[in-house]
């Protein structure tokens, strides 16, 4: 082999390696993804079934429901949590609402759907309103 030869063989594996580093970094920037759990994120247990997810911040069952972002019988990431409208549901009633992402939009739960908490207590373990995202 001459050395043009060999020297433009390293030329381009040189230049598809600086490439192929381009595009790896440029490839997360162009995918839209969910939102990242961090060291601070907790998992909750969802016990009910079809749980409406809600984007507004004031928290309450006025907000609309995100449409088809509903949640149940599942694990769930949990960011924070915070006071709004009082919900009921048979025997368990709670104010405190759970900011989560369960794969879709990150958005806010009713807490009274939460596994571990107390009627009108927030969710144990989960930080509240001034850390909210």
């Amino acid at each position: 082999m001459t050395t043009s030869l060999r020297t433009t063989r390293r030329a381009l594996r040189g230049t598809v390696s600086a490439g192929a580093v381009a595009v790896a970094a440029v490839v997360p920037l162009l995918c839209a993804a969910p939102a990242q759990a961090t060291a601070d994120d907790t998992s909750v247990y969802v016990w009910a079934t079809g749980v409406n997810v809600r984007a507004c911040p004031q928290v309450s069952a006025a907000c609309p429901p995100i449409s088809h972002a509903q949640i149940g019988k599942r694990w769930v990431t949990a960011f924070c949590q915070r006071t709004g409208s009082e919900v009921t549901d048979g025997p368990y009633r709670n104010d405190w609402w759970v900011q989560v992402n369960a794969g879709g939009p990150i958005g806010w739960i009713r807490a009274v759907y939460v596994r571990g908490g107390a009627n009108d207590e927030p969710v144990p373990g989960l930080p509240t309103d001034s850390d909210c995202r």
